[in-house]
């Protein structure tokens, strides 16, 4: 049990700051689509749990595919990056308007990434068994104070053939960056742990992506924001949204930060450049700003995500000779 409950820890929160703790991931993807996007959720679901149970059981194949290709291994840090990125972005604009605080925050996530880095997969579940349960119940009490049946959205979006690529696209959107964690997180798993921690994480996400949703739908002039659910909160819950953003955004940067030292590792670079790159470079780049980086860069990094899931899944490996 307390293994699988690790588990489900670690998965949400790789995924929950990159897909939905400020609400812009959800109506990127989702809300604009209007009120079919409930359906897509529902089909989110079973993607997510084939998506988990095949990182559990497939993934030391897939890992090792990755280690083999220095392009494979450029594909992952891509992708890692821009969402390290917007998870940085994410984590600054919420906290307050206090140069000093800012410094200190950023030191000191520097240095916890670092360890990371470095301990990998036990630090995060340390991590994560403490944040996310917090995280995760802040975030129910935020959704349910802006829960309001009589304004029920009935929002006519876009194109729904295009809402169920772009659930798709979701799916693996976050899973590709978490892919290499939840592969680490299954060592040692029975096949019932396996499952058991697919289903768990599968039915969380997809619960929370359906009161999101909604909530969204109910206030469609807040999706044009950077941050819906933030802009949506006042008093006390805007307190709790911010810390459910900046917790988010925290778990997944770690998760995104072993991700990418990983990667950079089959490159023989010293520990120094992989700090470097994995952590100081993406903090410059988030520079652009969490909304630009959601709204532009998510999208391709979706593609570039289907398109390596597609190739170390389910291409036939070459035999070398």
């Amino acid at each position: 049990m307390k293994k699988t409950f690790s588990a489900v820890m670690i998965i949400i929160g790789t995924v929950i700051g990159s897909g939905f703790a400020s609400g812009k991931e959800v109506a990127v993807f989702f809300s604009r689509f209007g009120v079919i996007s409930y359906f897509f959720i529902a089909v989110a679901f079973f993607l997510f749990f084939g998506l988990i149970y095949a990182f559990f059981s497939f993934g030391e194949k897939a890992l090792t595919r990755l280690a083999s290709s220095k392009l494979f291994s450029l594909a992952s840090i891509i992708i890692s990056l821009i969402f390290t990125a917007s998870m940085i972005a994410g984590s600054i604009k919420v906290l307050p308007n206090n140069i000093f605080l800012k410094i200190i925050f950023v030191l000191a996530l520097f240095l916890i990434c670092c360890k990371v880095s470095k301990n990998g997969v036990p630090m995060l579940a340390k991590l994560n068994n403490f944040l996310i349960p917090l995280t995760l119940l802040s975030m129910f009490v935020v959704l349910i104070a802006n829960f309001d049946v009589h304004t029920a959205g009935s929002l006519r979006g876009q194109n729904g053939f295009a809402g169920l690529f772009f659930a798709f696209l979701y799916c693996v959107l976050n899973f590709s960056i978490s892919g290499l964690v939840i592969a680490k997180t299954g060592d040692g798993m029975t096949k019932k742990q396996k499952v058991a921690a697919s289903l768990i994480s599968s039915a969380i996400l997809s619960a929370f992506l359906f009161l999101t949703n909604f909530v969204l739908l109910s206030n469609p002039t807040s999706m044009q924001e950077g941050m819906p659910l933030v802009f949506l909160s006042s008093g006390v819950f805007s307190y709790l949204i911010k810390f459910v953003v900046f917790s988010g955004c925290i778990t997944t940067l770690f998760s995104l930060v072993f991700t990418t030292s990983e990667s950079l590792k089959k490159f023989n670079l010293s520990q120094n450049v992989v700090y470097f790159l994995s952590i100081i470079f993406p903090g410059i780049f988030s520079f652009l700003g969490f909304g630009v980086i959601v709204s532009f860069l998510y999208p391709f990094a979706s593609v570039l995500g289907v398109f390596l899931l597609f190739i170390l899944f389910f291409t036939p490996k070459r035999n070398s000779s």
